[in-house]
């Protein structure tokens, strides 16, 4: 028996620790809601984890950005259908310019209507933008009513190098469009060239549409992968709550079991010295 050093103590200290240590460590996973609070909780599992957040971080931005994206051509495509419907209106009236029974005021009364018209497409062409980004970019080099894009910008649609969508601005302007110098007094061409605009707005409204099914089904998988991905992380980083209260309340009673044989245990010297006092 050993006086000077209570070993038995001794061990119940250290067997003491190290249950205050897992009841802290329990108590901070059901306050955090993490099993990976640091590098030390668990060394082979942080890297993944780690890994896996990134990931789930960089598919929302992307998912942030598909949103956008969409947003802004359903602006785009607001306007050019106002931009449709002002054309259809046009047409509608160098027909009625034809009509024979029109005198020179009829006449110059429906131009004026046309001439509000081309009015309104140049101002839905100018001023139509979305976080500052225009809907019609105006050429350079003339008019040559082309259906080639003016510019592109490209929006990030994954998390990956050169997930990338290219997003065409078309001019839209009525110089480009054909119809600036329209007037009735040749119907015939007017018509034309009323026709041919409406046919290249409708075209870039196709294209248009075309890129929101795109980024509809890309953002549906994006949301499935995430799915996948951030049960992955939650499955490595975050905490059972049953488990570990579970383990609180194993480690709680352990600690306080170790307590009272501390309590005991620190008598022992005193015992025997109480023994050996009444050995005679």
């Amino acid at each position: 028996m050993r006086l000077t050093h209570n070993m038995y103590s001794l061990s119940i200290y250290k067997t003491y620790k190290g249950r205050v240590e897992d009841n802290a460590k329990a108590l901070n996973n059901i306050s955090t809601g993490s099993k990976l609070s640091s590098a030390k909780d668990n060394p082979n599992k942080i890297g993944k984890n780690e890994t896996l957040k990134i990931q789930v971080l960089t598919n929302d931005a992307a998912s942030k950005n598909i949103q956008d994206t969409n947003s802004m051509l359903q602006t785009y495509d607001g306007s050019l259908q106002e931009i449709n419907d002002n054309l259809n209106r046009m047409r509608e009236l160098t027909v009625s310019a034809g009509s024979g029974a029109l005198t020179d005021e009829d006449k110059k009364i429906i131009q004026n209507e046309i001439d509000s018209i081309k009015k309104d497409i140049s101002d839905l062409s100018n001023n139509t933008e979305f976080n500052g980004v225009k809907l019609s970019e105006t050429k350079k080099s003339g008019v040559n009513l082309s259906l080639d894009p003016t510019k592109t910008i490209k929006s990030a649609i994954g998390n990956m190098d050169d997930e990338n969508i290219e997003i065409p601005l078309f001019d839209v302007s009525t110089e480009n469009l054909g119809i600036e110098d329209l007037n009735i007094s040749d119907v015939d061409a007017s018509l034309k060239a009323v026709d041919k605009a409406t046919q290249m707005v409708s075209k870039i409204r196709s294209k248009y549409g075309s890129i929101q099914n795109r980024l509809e089904g890309t953002a549906d998988y994006l949301s499935s992968k995430d799915t996948c991905v951030q049960t992955a992380q939650s499955r490595i980083g975050d905490a059972d709550i049953a488990e570990e209260m579970m383990n609180y309340s194993k480690s709680q009673l352990l600690v306080n079991s170790s307590i009272g044989l501390l309590a005991q245990s620190n008598n022992f010297p005193k015992d025997c010295l109480n023994i050996l006092g009444n050995v005679k």
